[in-house]
């Protein structure tokens, strides 16, 4: 796809557009002093090389078209735009230093363009497509279109109307050709949209197309298109008055932006140089590579809109080819780095391993402890924590191994470079809560996921704050490995009943913690609404009798529903008094739907949980309960 040189907006009488247009300029400049002489001219605001000898034919050529013009009022403008139809046709020969125009071909260019007395031709050229600034309503499209293809532009107009109406295919259409063309803002535009030869005589004498007089009608026919068209015209104006304001605040918001995305790219580069994917000598080099290009960027951003152009362009050029040899380089040293990641990413394996501790005791204490070499290779691990429903009095733990490799042994092998380490010891099990790559091995995905199951009713205590999550249809709580300004104590303690932890102590005592709220919300949306859980926010916010998503089976107890709705409100505290009205307006429910509900189940134990004397508790438990209870 070419591009043509920018038009030159025109206000001569004889031409009705609105604008100003800068003063005709052809700046000459010689560049060369060797066996052929090139030079270098501007000419319709753009840059062209020729021969010497061609330089001075179109110089007196030219003169010529500038005296044929004395008379005339519109005489700059005319040729302003014999210099554009001049321009346009050089453009096509893509000239550069190497590349100068020829006489020969600048004798073809004068030959198409003539003189203003040379004689008439009625030879007609194919048609072009522009939009007509004059007969516009808001981008002139279908009036440009109806000059190319000889139709009224009111039919053009309720075509795309009518197109609108196909899941908005017409205001696509309207975009694209909106986009696509170019503005009739000349002659020599002008002239190629009505199909005539865009000679320097048929410049000279062309004359603009006129408003049409049913114009004004239209746009008050399409009212609500006018008005706009109308605010883009006023809102482009203000652009371009404005414009050189507009690309400076641009410009440095830019500058900006790139400036903080390197400050970003200076901590991931840290990161990457820590996360061992490749040897240290080999990240240093994909490290240099990288900073290379983010300094280019930098470099070629900055030269362009801040500093002076260089007055020697041979210089330059050396320099751009440095540049660009050494932007190669380095980016196929990154492709080739990530081509080899994905090469040794290729299998994926993991190995599960499993041991049992006898727990003398009802007491669980889990902690996590933190690795104190952070010099060397580390990361999380994944912790869950769940109940099982087994006899024996045990806990059971559970540590998966993951990695990746080139195939099945290299992939074992890089399992085998995992440290991780753990213990147990009278009721205390104790993880690290990170696992470390062993020395002079590289990352190839590793990670590891522990699973700890305790018995049902126990105490559990963790040094971290656990958080549940429903995960294959049953509820298990995963371990945080940061703390809410909130968390008042280094360990929470929990009590395991059921497929549950409940938090335990003074703050949940009479009161639902996070973890109870949630499944409770959870289970209150399954039961009484039909949607994914990640609607249940929605379901409990929005009134019952609004909500679309409202299970219709349970129309004749909306009331009650929507009671139990506003018990469970994100801004309402839930306490213990609570549940038992909510137990009790489940119940009413119940005697019509017999079968009891999950939700109603969850109800209730978290009843007999919250208890003071409730039979769930250990003995010793209980009494200390008490206790606190008669203080």
């Amino acid at each position: 796809m070419t591009h043509s040189p920018k038009p030159v907006q025109i206000t001569c009488k004889r031409w009705k557009q609105r604008g100003k247009i800068s003063p005709s300029r052809f700046i000459l400049f010689l560049e060369a002093t060797t066996v052929n002489k090139v030079v270098s001219i501007e000419i319709a605001s753009q840059v062209f090389w020729i021969d010497e000898e061609a330089y001075e034919i179109l110089k007196s050529y030219l003169q010529k078209i500038k005296q044929q013009l004395v008379d005339d009022e519109c005489a700059d403008d005319i040729y302003t735009d014999i210099e554009l139809r001049i321009a346009e046709l050089l453009f096509e020969l893509k000239s550069d230093e190497k590349k100068a125009v020829t006489l020969a071909q600048l004798d073809e260019v004068i030959e198409q363009v003539g003189f203003i007395d040379s004689e008439s031709s009625d030879e007609t050229i194919p048609r072009k497509s522009y939009r007509d600034p004059q007969n516009k309503i808001l981008g002139g499209v279908c009036a440009g279109l109806a000059t190319r293809l000889g139709v009224p532009a009111f039919i053009l107009r309720l075509i795309f109307i009518s197109l609108t109406a196909l899941f908005g295919l017409g205001v696509v259409l309207y975009l694209i050709f909106w986009i696509s063309l170019d503005t009739s803002s000349n002659r020599t535009s002008g002239l190629a949209a009505q199909g005539k030869a865009q000679t320097a005589k048929q410049i000279a004498t062309f004359e603009a197309p006129k408003e049409s007089p049913l114009i004004q009608l239209q746009r008050i026919i399409f009212l609500p298109i006018s008005i706009i068209g109308t605010l883009l015209t006023v809102i482009g104006s203000h652009l371009k008055r404005r414009r050189k304001g507009y690309v400076f605040i641009m410009k440095n918001i830019i500058g900006i932006v790139l400036l903080l995305l390197t400050l970003l790219f200076s901590v991931g580069l840290f990161e990457f140089n820590q996360s061992r994917l490749f040897y240290r000598t080999i990240s240093w080099l994909l490290s240099a590579a990288a900073i290379y290009l983010v300094m280019l960027i930098l470099f070629i951003y900055f030269k362009d809109y801040y500093l002076a152009k260089p007055e020697f362009k041979t210089v330059k050029t050396k320099i751009d080819k440095r540049l660009k040899i050494g932007a190669a380089i380095s980016i196929v040293m990154i492709i080739s780095a990530i081509s080899f990641l994905h090469y040794s990413h290729l299998k994926h394996e993991s190995k599960l391993v499993e041991k049992s501790f006898v727990l003398n005791s009802g007491e669980l204490d889990i902690e996590f402890k933190e690795h104190d070499k952070l010099e060397k290779f580390v990361e999380h691990v994944s912790f869950d924590v769940k109940t099982h429903d087994m006899s024996n009095n045990r806990v059971n733990l559970y540590i998966q191994y993951f990695s990746s490799g080139k195939n099945h042994e290299n992939a074992v092998e890089n399992i085998q470079s995992i440290n991780y380490f753990y213990t147990y010891e009278n009721g205390t099990l104790k993880l690290d809560e990170f696992w470390t790559l062993k020395e002079d091995l590289l990352f190839r995905g590793q990670h590891i996921s522990v699973t700890i199951e305790v018995p049902q009713n126990i105490m559990v205590t963790s040094s971290l704050p656990l958080q549940v999550r429903l995960y294959n249809h049953s509820y298990q709580y995963f371990a945080r490995h940061y703390k809410k300004w909130s968390d008042k104590s280094e360990n929470t303690t929990y009590l395991s009943h059921g497929q549950y932890l409940h938090e335990f102590g003074e703050d949940f005592r009479n009161k639902l913690s996070e973890n109870e709220r949630e499944i409770l919300n959870d289970k209150f949306c399954e039961e009484f609404f039909i949607s994914e859980s990640w609607g249940c926010v929605y379901n409990i916010n929005w009134p019952v009798s609004e909500n679309s998503r409202f299970d219709r089976a349970f129309q004749n107890d909306i009331e009650r529903i929507n009671q139990i709705r506003e018990y469970l409100l994100p801004d309402r505290s839930l306490f213990v008094s609570s549940l038992t009205d909510i137990n009790s307006l489940v119940s009413e429910l119940s005697i019509e739907y017999p079968v009891k509900s999950k939700f109603q189940e969850y109800v209730e134990h978290l009843l007999k949980v919250k208890s003071t004397a409730s039979p769930v508790l250990p003995a010793k438990l209980q009494m200390s309960a008490e206790i606190e209870t008669y203080r």
